[in-house]
């Protein structure tokens, strides 16, 4: 919960959090490589005038589900309690967030559902469910935007079935 309270008030989180979450999932995530990328560097430098600038890319589509936010999802859950793991958990989202939510929580053995807008990806739903994800979709009222409709269903979601809300960040 600091965690997510560093993020979202812009404090810093310490390296030896982040080292910590690192041995917490190290074992289960993909070891993702550095690319360094001879096109930015030539736009940085020409650009920038910067001339030994070198950038790198983090091959995340590498990782399992193919976004990074699969790292995130794992930790959270393996960070929770028993009781917590054992009520479920749930999250409003409509792509990448989904997948690594349902994955991780397949691997933990941690009921999951995803609370998705109607008009959510449908290749995006379909690995959310292979996954293991119960589905659940919104549909706005009209003049309602789609994200905070499928927000209000997930929080009426978690508030009746006990399942702990996720953020999505």
């Amino acid at each position: 919960a600091d965690a997510e309270l560093c993020l979202r008030s812009g404090m810093p989180i310490a390296p030896d959090r982040v080292r910590g979450a690192l041995e917490t999932i190290r074992s289960r995530v993909v070891r993702t490589p550095l690319l360094e990328s001879p096109l930015l560097n030539e736009l940085v430098r020409s650009r920038r005038g910067v001339a030994d600038a070198r950038v790198f890319v983090k091959a995340e589509c590498l990782q399992h589900t193919g976004a990074f936010k699969f790292r995130g999802a794992l930790h959270k859950l393996l960070c929770m309690d028993d009781e917590t793991r054992g009520r479920g958990v749930c999250a409003f989202s409509s792509g990448n967030f989904a997948q690594a939510l349902a994955l991780a929580a397949r691997e933990t053995g941690v009921q999951c559902t995803i609370i998705a807008p109607h008009d959510a990806p449908a290749v995006k739903m379909e690995r959310t469910r292979g996954y293991g994800a119960e589905l659940l979709f919104s549909t706005p009222a009209a003049g309602e935007n789609r994200e905070v409709a499928a927000a209000a269903l997930a929080e009426r979601f978690s508030a009746t079935s006990g399942r702990r809300p996720l953020p999505t960040t």
